[in-house]
């Protein structure tokens, strides 16, 4: 990348003391790629960098070095410059950041902190990590309604190098209760002596510090919404998740939701932290094993299935078109699954609408097993008329259409399976992303044999 070509000047502008060449570089630069830069140099560079740069330069730039450069950075600092740097960041930059450290260090980080500082941290801890008001900002612009639109704009000047974004300012009353909002635009655009409290936007959309992180993403995207006030319960003004919380929360979530379907448990790291190679190899046993041994059980049920029907099988072309069938419906359910799990979580449908659901996976299964039937009579003829001894043509087209009817049953069941499951889960208010591939497979490759088997013994 363009930004390693730098490495080397900033390290000489560094030792010739040319600050003030340095400082014009990174400024020039955006804070992710000056931050990348400093990762590269020593402990030392870095805090002497941080400490020519402007306050809010430095900020962002901090923010955006790699967590091990920070840690390290904030371990070697003295006391006042950790303090300076901590006073620095945004209030969720902040959390986030003591959250990577051990207890008794993010303890002694702590009491370093002004007291209005300290009582972020400590509310923020009453919820779960989950849960908006652990990750809120509270680095928001407030204005008074009774402020004429001049005097607004001169206060947003005020308020702007220590606020997370301007563009959004809420308006409260005297017990900080939330009663609108104004942009920065209606503000220039308004009517210089025009009170603030005419000028606002009273329809306003909010989010509870309680409420799952999920549904702030949610309201988010749907509003096109800049930032989200939330509100405690009596209606005051406690913080604002902004648009790019709402992009962590997404990507977190899928993250989550991508390792539940495939069966892998709780990854144990923070968004981003997590390096595939990096991650020993007992831990991804850990992480792994759980559902594979879990879902090997089914197999076991699934292999005690087909043998107490061997007796019954007295075709060899029963048993060879067995595991298609499975596969097939499995495939089929992971499918339906995958299709409903989604919809569920963009709110495209919820648990009332299960009805709905099996009807239209009746009518798409149904027209599927059709076509997979079809192919499973004419592979069966196919098989049985290159087997050394071919049994008479009128006995295999019947055992061929016994084995389609097979497959189309399965195949509607597996589909019925794989939709119903996470509907029934998130009725019962559990996670649907944890009804992952492997289980809806297992449980198909189950219900399918069970099919299979019960209807070649009984229809031939």
């Amino acid at each position: 990348m363009r930004f390693h070509l730098l490495i080397p000047e900033v390290r000489e502008l560094l030792a010739e003391g040319n600050h003030q060449d340095l400082v014009s570089v990174l400024q020039d630069m955006h804070p992710t790629d000056a931050a990348a830069v400093l990762s590269a140099l020593t402990v030392d560079e870095v805090a002497t960098v941080l400490a020519m740069l402007p306050p809010d330069l430095e900020r962002d730039v901090f923010g955006y070095l790699e967590p091990d450069v920070q840690e390290i950075y904030v371990a070697g600092a003295g006391r006042e410059r950790v303090l300076k740097v901590l006073q620095s960041m945004l209030s969720d930059d902040r959390a986030e950041f003591l959250e990577r450290f051990e207890p008794r260090v993010r303890d002694q980080l702590t009491i370093m902190l002004p007291s209005a500082a300290r009582e972020d941290l400590l509310r923020r801890g009453k919820f779960r990590d989950d849960q908006v008001g652990a990750f809120l900002s509270t680095d928001y612009a407030v204005l008074n309604p009774l402020l004429s639109a001049r005097a607004a704009i001169v206060e947003l000047r005020r308020q702007a190098p220590s606020k997370e974004t301007i563009y959004y300012s809420y308006v409260v009353d005297r017990s900080g209760r939330l009663v609108g909002f104004v942009s920065l635009r209606d503000l220039i655009l308004a009517d210089e002596s025009k009170p603030v409290g005419e000028i606002m936007k009273t329809d306003l959309v909010s989010v509870s510090a309680d409420a799952d992180q999920e549904e702030a993403a949610r309201i988010i995207r749907d509003y096109d919404l800049i930032a989200l006030p939330v509100v405690d319960p009596q209606g005051r003004l406690v913080g604002i998740v902004t648009h790019d919380d709402a992009v962590d929360i997404v990507e977190e979530e899928a993250q989550e939701d991508f390792e539940k379907m495939a069966g892998v448990t709780g990854h144990g790291a923070e968004l981003g932290d997590y390096d595939y190679l990096e991650e020993p190899v007992l831990r991804q046993v850990r992480r792994r094993a759980p559902v594979i041994c879990v879902l090997a059980l089914f197999w076991v049920v699934t292999s005690t299935v087909i043998q107490g029907f061997e007796g019954h099988l007295t075709s060899g072309l029963l048993l060879a078109l067995l595991p298609m069938v499975m596969a097939t419906g499995g495939m089929v359910g992971t499918q339906a699954s995958a299709l409903v799990i989604r919809a569920l979580t963009v709110g495209d449908i919820g648990t009332a609408k299960i009805a709905t659901v099996v009807w239209k996976e009746l009518r798409v299964a149904g027209l599927i097993s059709i076509l997979l039937g079809g192919i499973a009579f004419l592979n069966s003829i196919l098989v049985s008329r290159t087997a050394s001894t071919p049994d008479a043509l009128s006995t295999v087209a019947h055992v061929a259409l016994i084995i389609g009817i097979a497959m189309i049953g399965h195949v509607i069941t597996a589909a019925l399976l794989g939709a119903l499951t996470p509907l029934v889960v998130k009725k019962l208010r559990g996670d649907p992303a944890m009804i992952s591939t492997p289980a809806v497979t297992a449980i198909a490759d189950l219900t399918g044999a069970a099919i299979y088997l019960v209807m070649v013994t009984t229809l031939l």
